[in-house]
């Protein structure tokens, strides 16, 4: 039994900290357009629209849907499970606060979203987000639809080349991955910082 117990403990270091970025989709990629549902049973559906990164969100209860142009979009896929994946929540806590858009815009600003990869989606998300004091979205649990648009965690897991969690990426407006990384170091969140200014910057010009 405590045998097993560690071969499983050890599956789940390997899954969280074992891949390089080497082995994720890099600088320069296209993001890939997708929709799911939040642990606040919203859908979040962030496509490509006349060449702008366009983030849509629609209250599943009724109610106007919100349509945001950002100057970028920051993708962290993770698990209830993932130690480093909790680690580095606060610091993605602290990013959505600084960058976030007014509540009264339709432009600018970053939108961050969590992507669970939990099997149970928002079975379990939504009780462990409902501890905690993050504000940002936890998107989980799949939406439904026949086109070609990534519907589920497990097809964004795939598609996005999600291996070992954390994995981060920054997309620009116009939909072009402007950083990537594996695991998490604090000075990880420097280096999304300067990617966020940059896209920024590039977007105001």
């Amino acid at each position: 039994m405590k045998h097993t117990k560690k071969v499983a403990i050890l599956a789940v270091f390997f899954l969280c900290a074992s891949l390089s970025n080497a082995d994720i989709l890099q600088k320069g990629d296209k993001f890939l357009p997708f929709s799911l549902i939040s642990s606040h049973d919203d859908i979040y559906t962030v496509t490509l629209e006349e060449g702008k990164l366009t983030v849509k969100i629609a209250p599943m209860a009724g109610g106007e849907e919100k349509v945001i142009h950002p100057d970028s979009v920051l993708l962290d896929f993770w698990a209830t499970w993932c130690v480093p994946c909790r680690k580095a929540m606060p610091y993605m806590q602290k990013l959505h606060e600084k960058y976030k858009p007014g509540e009264t815009k339709d432009s600018g600003g970053l939108i961050l979203l969590g992507i669970s990869i939990d099997n149970k989606g928002n079975k379990v998300v939504k009780p462990f987000f409902n501890k905690l004091d993050f504000t940002y979205p936890m998107l989980a649990d799949p939406t439904e639809g026949e086109d070609e648009m990534i519907r589920s965690a497990k097809d964004m897991k795939a598609k996005y080349k999600v291996q070992a969690i954390p994995v981060v990426y920054l997309i620009d407006s116009e939909g072009i991955i402007q950083h990537a990384h594996t695991g998490f170091k604090e000075k990880d969140i420097e280096d999304i910082e300067n990617a966020i200014n940059a896209a920024t910057e590039e977007r105001s010009r």
